[in-house]
This record gives C-alpha cells, structure tokens and sequence, in this order.
C-alpha cells in the first residue's frame, strides 16, 4: 500500500458462492465509500483438478451467467469494475500474486463456513490472509 494510504485498488475473489457474493457486495460499498475501483478476480482450477465445491469450468454457462450479474450490480450502483478470470492450479498463489502485480491496496474475500462455536476460515481464504502483500478484509 502506498505511503499515504489511500484505498484505490480493490482486489475481490469471487467464485459465485454466496460468500463470494457478499464479498463483492462489500467491495462495492468500499469502492464508493472510498471512491477506489474493483477488480474481481475468479481462479478456475484447470481440468481435472476440480473438486465438489467447484463446479464451475471455465468456459460453461453458468460461469458467464455469475459474471455478467456481477457486472451490472457494479454498472449499476457506478463503480468501476474490471474482471479477470485466471486458470490456475492454486487459487491462494494466484491471488496473492495478481494483489501484488496490481499494487492492490486491499483484498476482499469471502469466508467458507462460520461454526455457532467457533470462526472458520476456509483455506483459499486462510491462505490469502497469511501470503497477502496488503490487508485483507474477510467477509462473512
């Protein structure tokens, strides 16, 4: 982050989940509040190293679908929204680099789970907390 602090560039991971959702829900109030604009970053896993919880490849419909409402809820509430879609075997390196290629000033990513006893943070977002170049606000 620069010297002077100033919030500009918004990193938000997104992989059409709910929790990712509210991640961009919440970049989006960051990005007004603070005058700053967005990238959302999707990291698809390559062929064959999918698991359950992604079903989405690149390339189907419904991965078209979920980017393309994401950018008219950007275009809709005037935030500047760029979205890059990136294959990679690991998702928490692909994040933390690209935040660093990009002078990114804040990461905002959803969490996987909450517990009633305890907070959760899935691992693509632990990851990301603990490799980040700049601060990291998880939303829940």
């Amino acid at each position: 982050m620069s010297q002077d602090s100033k919030i500009s560039n918004i990193l938000v991971a997104v992989d059409g989940s709910e929790n990712s959702i509210k991640a961009a829900d919440y970049a989006i109030k960051l990005a007004l509040g603070l005058h700053g604009r967005v990238i959302a970053i999707y990291v698809v896993l390559p062929p064959g190293k999918q698991t359950a919880d992604k079903i989405l490849t690149r390339g189907t419909q419904g991965e078209y679908d979920f980017l393309d409402k994401l950018g008219q809820k950007y275009n809709s509430a005037n935030v500047k929204l760029e979205i890059d879609v990136i294959t990679s075997d690991s998702v928490v390196s692909e994040i933390t680099n690209y935040a660093e290629k990009k002078n990114i000033d804040i990461i905002v990513i959803g969490i996987r789970s909450t517990s009633e006893f305890r907070f959760m943070l899935g691992s693509t977002a632990s990851g990301v907390v603990t490799n980040s170049p700049c601060p990291v606000l998880v939303v829940k």
